[in-house]
């Protein structure tokens, strides 16, 4: 099977950004923005600058955002330019016309946009809806994040730790020439078996490599080296 890209997100210090390139992640993710939508674990535009601006070169930096608002995506984008923007708020409150207004700005951007799978519902029930996102926002996309989505939640895409049906991400795959990076509740127990299931571009763990409960300070800081480093080698050994 052709190599799998890693990419690691919840990265909110150096430390574990640092420890999480050392072990071979190819993309690392931070949630910036000047607008603490997420609260004090999100990172300004100057403090994921200052992160992102001590890893090596070969480490993709991808920036994420729930932000739908186009100024204030475009404000921020003037303080801090990521190598990749992952657009993880709701999708339909960000059109693909809006998509494209980035695009124009920052020409040297590539976009990741999240694509929500929810847990529990069946497949034949989310494909229609699913393919007519796909059909509106390859057009400005290079990267498909596929994550799980809370059906309650109002505040984005992911960091559920909810796993989802993997057909799914398979038919999205198969659906799209756009690059396809699988996540929700992906750790080294069950990445190997997801890729064989979906052949993605790339697998994202965030939920799932932090500390346990009681091993973090309090805003949630921590990555956990050993599961990092399981969790890359399974999915280099898938």
């Amino acid at each position: 099977m052709a190599d799998v890209i890693t990419q690691i997100y919840g990265i909110k210090n150096l430390e574990d950004a640092l420890m999480c390139a050392e072990l071979g992640a190819d993309h690392i993710g931070i949630a910036f923005g000047e607008v603490k939508h997420l609260g004090p674990e999100q990172k300004s535009c100057a403090q994921a600058k200052a992160i992102f601006d001590q890893l090596p070169d070969s480490v993709v930096k991808v920036g994420l955002t729930i932000a739908c608002d186009i100024d204030e995506i475009l404000n921020d984008l003037s303080l801090f330019t990521p190598d990749v923007y992952h657009l993880s708020g709701d999708i339909r409150d960000i059109s693909p016309e809006n998509v494209q207004k980035i695009r124009d700005a920052y020409p040297g951007l590539k976009i990741m946009q999240a694509l929500p799978v929810y847990a529990g519902i069946p497949y034949e029930e989310q494909w229609p809806e699913i393919e007519e996102l796909i059909r509106k926002y390859e057009p400005v996309t290079d990267f498909f994040l596929i994550d799980t989505k809370e059906p309650t939640s109002t505040i984005g895409i992911g960091a559920t730790g909810a796993v989802h049906d993997r057909n799914i991400d398979r038919a999205i795959v198969e659906a799209t020439k756009v690059k396809c990076i699988i996540a929700g509740g992906l750790d080294a127990s069950n990445v190997a078996e997801a890729i064989h299931i979906t052949h993605p571009y790339g697998v994202d763990s965030c939920t799932r490599t932090n500390l346990d409960k009681g091993q973090t300070d309090s805003i949630g800081n921590g990555k956990d080296p050993e599961k990092v480093k399981a969790f890359i080698e399974a999915a280099r050994n898938a």
